[in-house]
């Protein structure tokens, strides 16, 4: 049923539109020289071709602003602005303007995302064995905000709160799907979902963008209620945990587990989703979706032709910039947390291709290629999975 085809245009002196090196300051200098050594900004415009019966041909690019805002010093870790933009010719389109931004030596964090989608997704139904058959397309418009704040409290703790507003509704459905059976799935109409929570985070990584050692640790606690304007009441508890390490000295092995919980009644396109273009990659997002989700990745990463995965210099050759990855992943979803150990477990494997473009900031351009239970799937990005 699905047919799909990218071609996509990655040329470094093409796509870096603007750029402002940052250099480390000397000793003696002042703290505002030091702040403007620390500056940086770079812009990235991916531009990206791809064709599928269900959304004919589609056009888009993906924009990518790396910057550390002015006043901040160069141990301020890098913030970035993502705006992807998509088009196909049956008139469905996308956009999203997500950002992390980094503010007085990581001491605030301000991240979050504003969306707009109309877009056509596939849907299996809901669990761990949901067959290839049981394929269905809708159609939904959405618009969507999140806003977080994170506090640095003490050293590499962190605190802060969680503000999500959602309002989704299904356009146009298969006749005769599950999804066209009022009553039968929550949310299958649309859905308005609000919400609030907290969130602790503990980092003690080297870099938000491309770490080489340190843990990274967060956990979110999200109410949806009715009193807020919800349409479904549920809670939404997240918790990502990732551990980097440096064998040989100069590669990079990577973990994560990330486990997600629901309960009460969220509505279908708020479920836990496995796949996606960072876990599980390799399977559709949402080809498995239900109240629960556990996912484990390990990710091996190392140059081809330099001496260390973070290049070690700010100039480099350009084929001293390659580097490869290779990842495996397992993971499944389930009603309850006692459901995760039926053994319906999905796998995740692949190879990935880097090209570093800032050396110094170790910011890489990604292309990966990702096989599970279905097709392969292809990614990019500028910075890692995670």
């Amino acid at each position: 049923m699905r047919c799909f085809f990218t071609l996509l245009l990655l040329l470094h002196g093409v796509l870096s539109v603007s750029a402002q090196g940052a250099e480390a300051p000397p000793s003696g200098e002042t703290a505002d020289t030091a702040a403007s050594a620390g500056r940086i900004k770079k812009l990235y415009v991916l531009p990206l071709v791809s064709y599928s019966p269900e959304t004919s041909l589609r056009l888009g690019t993906a924009s990518v602003f790396l910057f550390r805002p002015a006043g901040c010093s160069s141990n301020t870790q890098l913030s970035s602005i993502k705006v992807p933009l998509t088009y196909t010719l049956n008139q469905q389109q996308k956009i999203r303007f997500s950002y992390e931004i980094f503010l007085n030596d990581n001491r605030h964090i301000l991240d979050g995302f504003v969306q707009w989608q109309k877009f056509p997704f596939f849907f299996y139904g809901i669990g761990a064995e949901t067959a290839e058959e049981d394929e269905e397309t809708y159609t939904s418009r959405t618009i969507g905000v999140q806003a977080s704040y994170l506090n640095n409290v003490a050293r590499r703790f962190f605190l802060g709160a969680q503000l999500s507003w959602i309002n989704s509704k299904v356009l146009e459905r298969e006749p005769g799907g599950q999804l066209s059976q009022e009553g039968n799935i929550a949310g299958s109409a649309g859905s308005v979902s609000a919400g609030a929570g907290l969130i602790v985070r503990y980092d003690s990584r080297d870099n938000n963008l491309n770490a080489g050692r340190g843990m990274y640790l967060q956990s979110s606690l999200t109410a949806f209620p009715e009193s807020f304007g919800s349409d479904f009441a549920f809670t939404k508890l997240e918790v990502d945990f990732r551990r980097f390490l440096r064998p040989f000295r100069k590669h990079v092995l990577a973990f994560q587990v990330f486990a997600e919980y629901n309960w009460g009644n969220p509505p279908f396109e708020l479920l836990a989703l496995l796949g996606g273009d960072e876990l599980m990659r390799g399977h559709y997002e949402g080809r498995f979706r239900d109240k629960t989700f556990w996912a484990a990745q390990a990710e091996y990463r190392l140059p081809i032709n330099r001496p260390d995965w973070f290049g070690g210099k700010e100039k480099l050759g350009f084929w001293q910039r390659w580097g490869l990855a290779g990842f495996a992943g397992l993971g499944t979803v389930a009603p309850g947390l006692d459901g995760l150990a039926d053994g319906k477990f999905k796998h995740s494997l692949g190879l990935g291709i880097r090209y570093l473009v800032l050396p110094k900031e170790r910011v890489n351009i990604r292309v990966d290629f990702g096989f599970g239970t279905q097709r392969p799937g292809f990614y990019f990005n500028v910075r890692e999975a995670f």
